[in-house]
């Protein structure tokens, strides 16, 4: 079940993550306008900041599998849908817009479920773990993704293309029926009870917190993945190829140590959730401050405080992600999970929207203290302190 859980993770993001990052083939095989193109992507990515919240809910109070099932099932339907249509003629801006905000909004039914589906099924001292390696199948999806779009649209056209991810859409739905059942506590209670209901995780001050802070995380982590290359350039003269090299660097590395980190809470006595995450915050502050001082310091001081800010910012996330699934507790975890992904998803998308027109303003000196600085210091202070026993699983209290 864990298996399927992340091939579910990696394959949704594939589909809805690879497609930006392959937007340049996506234009020229569907001759989109400029603004054609981003109504397109922004149709899926808001869907996605959208739904993953009230799936995240439903999987609390209808049961993680049929949710899954449901999701999995209607975006494959509706990629098929896509690629049926792009066989036949060329649709519209809006019409794919709108076809992709739908196959999108049912695919956010992967991102909280499939993890909470997890952890009803281990010990809270293993939930660092569990959530790290999930958390980690967002990237890599988003890689595959990338490639899998370049490879197909080149080859086989747009009909062909989405009728691929159709059928890994549909795939997964299988897998799902197959070897996806809820935990036994879920069983129980028939997916009813009152256990289930949303409302005793959103009154939790912890969840908020973590939430929050998941929110400022990925407004200076995003400021720095999207932007990095650009600041270097224009305050260094560092070639942009070599500013892109970098952040391909970053995330390789960050992920990798996102996983460790995961896997240490759950391990290693002394490395608490609250450690790591706070740890990676104060990191990512510091070294934006150094990032912060332009021309006043060397290039190779502030390309190495930029790769470690970048690494710090792609290491936080099993950890941060995992202690939100324990503060709400049993028959909570979609309803938590939920929140946090569209927390984070609003955090990226912050400093995409604004930096660029921020920096025109301040300089990219000022907008680095703002969108990158400020946000991961107030994290530090809002992320609460571990509330389970690394060992038992049990509260400390």
């Amino acid at each position: 079940m864990f298996t399927v859980g992340i091939v579910s993770q990696v394959v949704f993001s594939a589909t809805f993550l690879g497609l930006p990052a392959a937007s340049v083939l996506v234009q020229d095989s569907l001759d989109l306008s400029t603004a054609g193109l981003a109504l397109v992507l922004g149709g899926a990515s808001i869907a996605v900041v959208l739904s993953e919240f009230p799936w995240g809910v439903a999987a609390d109070r209808f049961g993680e599998r049929r949710v899954l099932l449901i999701g999995v099932v209607g975006s494959a339907t509706v990629l098929a849908v896509i690629a049926v249509i792009a066989s036949l003629t060329r649709p519209s801006a809006w019409g794919l817009a709108g076809l992709l905000f739908l196959a999108a909004g049912m695919g956010g039914a992967v991102t909280g479920p499939s993890g909470s589906a997890l952890l009803g099924w281990f010990p809270a001292h293993r939930h660092g773990t569990l959530l790290s390696l999930r958390v980690a199948a967002v990237p890599a999806g988003g890689a595959v993704g990338t490639l899998a779009y370049s490879w197909l649209l080149g080859q086989s056209g747009v009909g062909l293309t989405f009728a691929a991810f159709a059928g890994a859409c549909a795939l997964c739905a299988v897998l799902v029926w197959v070897f996806v059942f809820d935990p036994p506590t879920v069983a129980l209670t028939g997916g009813a009870s009152v256990s289930r209901s949303a409302r005793p995780a959103l009154r939790r001050i912890g969840v908020w917190r973590v939430a929050a802070s998941g929110l400022l995380l990925d407004v200076s982590q995003f400021f720095v993945l999207t932007f990095a290359a650009a600041i270097l350039a224009d305050q260094h003269g560092y070639p942009p190829i070599a500013g892109v090299a970098a952040v391909a660097a970053m995330q390789l590395v960050g992920g990798a140590l996102r996983v460790v980190a995961g896997i240490g809470t759950d391990f290693v006595q002394w490395m608490s959730r609250t450690t790591v995450v706070r740890t990676m915050a104060v990191v990512q502050a510091g070294c934006l401050v150094v990032v912060a001082c332009g021309q006043s310091v060397p290039l190779y001081v502030s390309l190495s405080a930029m790769i470690l800010a970048g690494v710090a910012s792609c290491a936080w996330q099993g950890a941060h992600f995992a202690q939100i699934a324990t503060i709400a507790g049993p028959g909570q975890a979609g309803t938590a999970l939920g929140l946090n992904n569209t927390a984070t998803s609003l955090g990226a998308f912050i400093p995409q929207v604004g930096a660029g027109a921020l920096a025109l303003v301040v300089g990219w000196g000022s907008a680095t203290i703002f969108l990158g600085v400020i946000p991961a210091a107030l994290a530090v202070f809002l992320f609460p302190r571990a509330s389970v026993d690394p060992q038992s699983g049990g509260p400390t209290g």
